[in-house]
């Protein structure tokens, strides 16, 4: 049996009994989705189950453990077997209806179950966890929360305070891993390649049942819409990797025999600022160079919760209308739209304002065409825009409690990108996107059936357009000024930028492939579709190696990967110390590192609160380069001052349990022992005894 299989099945197992729970509550869905809900049913049992662990943990400070996540699961499932007892009787009618759903379903499953363990195998490559991207943060905030067993936590480079950032998305991974069963060291890759399995299979499942929904679209239109747009989301580039991966690659082959510039894959995401002497820098990063590179970070997370939201926004289009334009304010795709929005703010705080915008624009087109454009249709789209606000605001108010969002502002750009740069990034996803929106144009006015549909994709699309132009005139202002003052709020919108145009781009092609004078330019859609989607595997081979020689797998183990590395030899056997100590609180001291540096080790691999920790992070989540300095300094006359009564005042102010001298602290300051060799005992050192872990005795 390939290592870690038993977890991959025990993790597909909870994903299973989590979709089941979620499906009786969504029968209300007027979209047939082709996996039979799977995804939507999976995100929002995972949505739903969460939230009342959080709020659990919270609000009633109950411990965030395995009794008190399947708790939640049986108290989702009790309503549906007190409807079932009530009814009495075995419905015949109900279940001839169900019977298709649920072979979509059980179909819908096993796709899933393909496409995670195909990653699976592919992550099995290189499942370490690397410093130089954020993988220290994700893995070390799940770590904190698997040991501290609260939310929120105790901040891992900060002792003594709870940690200042949206954590909710690690939450969720841990949430995960307490259901399943196994330790962050499966969960946080396995958290991954669950996430490429949903989002694949989600963008396909949403983007062909939107098509089938106008009813013209042929089934093998819809399903190579569906496709198309999948591939393009999670497994495709951008325009850079057409031109610079494959175009200029052939060139050189032709002209010389061979390649002669190495294409390297994440310079798909920094080609904006790219030359040294720029004074812009930029990021636009998508989904699959993401997921290939491993960060189980904010955006990447939120996925999880943005596709079931595209989802219920688009069913909301296309259900019924009802009597009169206030009937359904109060519909249950208001209120999950209100739960989905709230749970962003603290998984992923920039796709709140997003999607919030995206589902306004989806649903105000559609209660136009439904209930006509009137000052009623207008007042009552704004009423369910405040509900929405409310609720979602409502039930993410203990997060808000104790997270202190740091002083930014709203900034007109004074830099823009090269107008060329931006062509060869968006040029497919914008030809796609403005393709659709001009044949919604022609089209709106002569069709008769299918108009919400139209406005629907014309409201998505333009949003996708939007998401792209503004880092172009506005930006949020953050710690990183000067040449990267637009760098974040660039990232962030176009990320999600990238999701909608993808979708957009297989509904172009699947209404497209219908009509007779456009079929060409269809083809040639699809065509470019396969070609962005090329991508992944390119960046597979570049970032993992040859994943079909299967002796050079290193299984899913993250934390075991990454401790046999030599580089590790110093700190392994103090880290393995540390994770066996009981105390769901510990706290240590090891030297305060920069940010991207391997630097604070321990804390990261031990879930232990660390008296500073990685520099720029902090200060970013502090909002206040002062404090971390302070704590900074406070470490250094830790380890150089040789004065125990000063070395005793700092470890009773911060509690710590265990001190730590390893390569990084030699490096980065003069340890003078004198200061604390005295105030513990030795329960790990090295050969040469100048690395050791020291525990703490009471004073």
């Amino acid at each position: 049996m390939i290592p870690g299989m038993l977890s991959c099945f025990k993790w597909l197992i909870a994903c299973l009994i989590l979709a089941m729970t979620a499906r009786t509550y969504l029968r209300f869905l007027t979209l047939k989705f082709p996996d039979g809900g799977f995804v939507l049913s999976l995100g929002m049992s995972i949505a739903a189950v969460f939230m009342t662990v959080w709020l659990l943990c919270t609000v009633f400070k109950v411990s965030f453990d395995t009794p008190l996540c399947i708790a939640a699961v049986l108290i989702w499932l009790l309503p549906i077997f007190i409807i079932n007892i009530r009814r009495g009787s075995f419905d015949k009618k109900r279940f001839k209806e169900g019977s298709v759903e649920r072979r979509r379903f059980i179909i819908g499953f096993a796709v899933f179950a393909l496409l995670f363990f195909a990653a699976v195998w592919v992550k099995g490559f290189k499942p370490g966890i690397d410093h130089q991207t954020e993988q220290y943060m994700d893995y070390g905030f799940m770590m904190a929360m698997y040991r501290q067993k609260c939310m929120p936590f105790e901040d891992i480079w900060f002792a003594g305070k709870s940690v200042n950032y949206y954590y909710l998305g690690q939450a969720v991974a841990v949430f995960m891993c307490f259901l399943a069963r196994i330790t962050p060291s499966y969960g946080y890759n396995l958290m991954l390649c669950m996430i490429f399995a949903f989002l694949t299979l989600g963008v396909f499942s949403l983007t062909s049942a939107f098509l089938s929904s106008f009813g013209s679209v042929k089934r093998t239109h819809c399903m190579a819409g569906g496709t198309a747009a999948a591939i393009m989301c999670s497994m495709g580039g951008n325009g850079h990797w057409i031109i610079y991966g494959i175009i200029k690659q052939i060139k050189e082959k032709i002209l010389y025999g061979e390649a002669v510039t190495r294409y390297w894959f994440p310079s798909s995401t920094l080609f904006i600022g790219s030359e040294a002497d720029a004074i812009d820098k930029g990021k636009h990063e998508f989904p699959s160079y993401t997921l290939v590179l491993g960060d189980l970070h904010a955006h990447v997370v939120n996925m999880l919760f943005v596709i079931p939201l595209l989802m219920i926004v688009f069913d909301y289009a296309l259900k019924d209308k009802e009597k009169d334009k206030y009937s359904d304010i109060l519909c249950p795709h208001i209120f999950i739209t209100a739960m989905l929005l709230g749970l962003f703010r603290g998984v992923n705080y920039w796709d709140f304002p997003i999607y919030f915008v995206v589902a306004g624009a989806v649903i105000l087109f559609s209660d136009i065409i439904k209930y006509k454009a009137s000052a009623g249709t207008f007042a009552a789209v704004a009423l369910k825009g405040l509900i929405v606000y409310a609720a979602g605001l409502l039930l993410i108010l203990p997060f808000k409690k104790t997270y202190i969002v740091p002083t930014t502002g709203i900034h007109l750009c004074d830099r823009h990108s090269p107008a060329d740069k931006l062509i060869i990034i968006w040029f497919v996803h914008v030809i796609m996107a403005i393709s659709l929106l001009a044949f919604i144009t022609l089209s709106i006015k002569k069709e008769e059936k299918g108009k919400t549909q139209l406005l629907t994709a014309a409201g998505v699309t333009m949003c996708g357009l939007g998401l792209l132009i503004l880092p172009e005139i506005i930006y949020v202002k953050d710690i990183y000024g000067d040449d990267f003052q637009r760098y974040n709020t660039m990232f962030k919108l176009t990320f999600q930028g990238f999701i909608l145009l993808s979708i957009a781009g297989g509904i172009c092609i699947g209404i497209f492939l219908g009509r007779k004078y456009l079929k060409a330019a269809a083809w040639i859609y699809c065509a470019a579709a396969l070609m962005l989607s090329t991508y992944m595997g390119w960046a597979v081979k570049e970032w993992f190696g040859n994943v079909v020689e299967a002796s050079n797998r290193q299984g899913i183990d993250a934390a075991e990967v990454t401790w046999s590395d030599p580089s590790y030899d110093d700190v392994r056997d103090a880290i393995k110390i540390l994770n066996s100590d009981n105390n769901d609180h510990l706290h240590i001291i090891e030297e305060a590192g920069d940010s991207y540096s391997p630097c604070n080790r321990l804390s990261v691999f031990a879930g232990a609160a660390t008296t500073a920790g990685w520099y720029v992070h902090e200060w970013v989540w502090r909002n206040d380069p002062d404090i971390v300095r302070e704590r900074h300094g406070e470490v250094k006359l830790f380890y150089e001052c040789g004065d125990e009564s000063i070395c005793r005042e700092i470890i009773d102010r911060y509690g710590i349990d265990y001190i730590y001298v390893g390569p990084k602290t030699t490096e980065k300051y003069v340890v003078d022992y004198d200061g604390f060799m005295d105030l513990g005992e030795i329960v790990w050192e090295n050969s040469d005894q100048s690395h050791m872990l020291i525990r703490i005795s009471d004073s």
